[in-house]
């Protein structure tokens, strides 16, 4: 019997992976793909809506509130003379809001001066300025004396902040300084635009004051400060008493002039007369408030 011829099965070619024949065969990545797009976008939809709703919460509910307190306090200050205190306000809202600051109470009989243009401002949530506040007292003054003055905000009346300022009166001052001293004062710089402190000679300021410049540290630094050759723009100038050049930057060296020994007084120095509208100096650009309490003349 003639055996049937058998017919041999064509074998399967080879898998090319490279001519793309096989993708049908492979997992199709694009479903994940599109899936987990859509959950960074849901994600993301997610965060936005969030704030969204934070922001419009802040807007229809805003909260407010005040706070504000002194750099120094319980300064000294003769019968008929003057002391200056650092007022700083803090905004504790969660908006922007207007202050207004006023004298709640005056059992000192102290005439109030708020430094010119502070007497209301207006602050960012979250942020606090300085001013100055000067004091001085009647003639006829004695003994421990107060003041209370009043921080207020605009959006809520009812919010508000009080601070106390003690003055002792029996006190008498020393001599008065002149141009071509050489003195001891002790010394607090804070930046005027948001009473960072940056550098001081006050252990009590050191020991309670929070707000402090980036970088800024407590290295002891208790000694007072002394300053030659005060109000001096060279030998001889603008007066004889002048030896030489002054070594203070103007605005501090400027204020120090006729200034009482025991005496406290604040000043506000703007970049040009401070450490430069321009340059190198860490303090370059920026308005200085200083607190100086004038110990003797050397």
């Amino acid at each position: 019997m003639a055996k049937r011829a058998r017919r041999n099965k064509k074998a399967k070619p080879p898998a090319n992976y490279r001519d793309g024949k096989l993708d049908s065969s492979r997992p199709d990545s694009k479903p994940a793909l599109i899936a987990l797009l859509l959950v960074v976008i849901l994600i993301g939809s997610g965060l936005y809506l969030t704030s969204m709703v934070e922001t419009e919460d802040t807007v229809l509910n805003p909260t407010y509130g005040v706070e504000a307190e002194l750099v120094t306090n319980n300064h000294n200050a003769e019968p008929g003379g003057e002391t200056d205190f650092v007022l700083l306000v803090r905004n504790t809202g969660s908006v922007k809001d207007t202050f207004t600051i006023s004298t709640k109470s005056n059992d000192g009989g102290f005439t109030i001066g708020i430094e010119n243009g502070f007497g209301t401002m207006i602050l960012g949530k979250d942020t606090q300025k300085p001013m100055l506040i000067n004091i001085k007292t009647s003639s006829s003054a004695e003994g421990l004396l107060y003041a209370y003055l009043e921080v207020t905000s605009g959006g809520d009346p009812t919010k508000s902040a009080e601070v106390k300022l003690n003055v002792n009166t029996d006190y008498n001052f020393g001599n008065i300084t002149k141009i071509g001293n050489n003195v001891d004062a002790h010394y607090t710089g804070i930046l005027a635009s948001n009473a960072k402190l940056f550098d001081s000679s006050m252990e009590y300021v050191w020991k309670n004051y929070p707000h402090r410049k980036e970088g800024t540290t407590d290295s002891n630094r208790y000694s007072p400060l002394t300053a030659s050759n005060i109000g001096c723009l060279g030998e001889g100038n603008p007066s004889e008493n002048c030896k030489g050049s002054r070594q203070m930057i103007a605005g501090f060296d400027n204020k120090m002039v006729e200034m009482y020994e025991g005496q406290t007084l604040a000043v506000r120095i703007p970049a040009k007369d401070a450490y430069g509208e321009t340059g190198g100096h860490d303090l370059a650009g920026e308005d200085l408030i200083f607190i100086i309490e004038m110990v003797t003349i050397n």
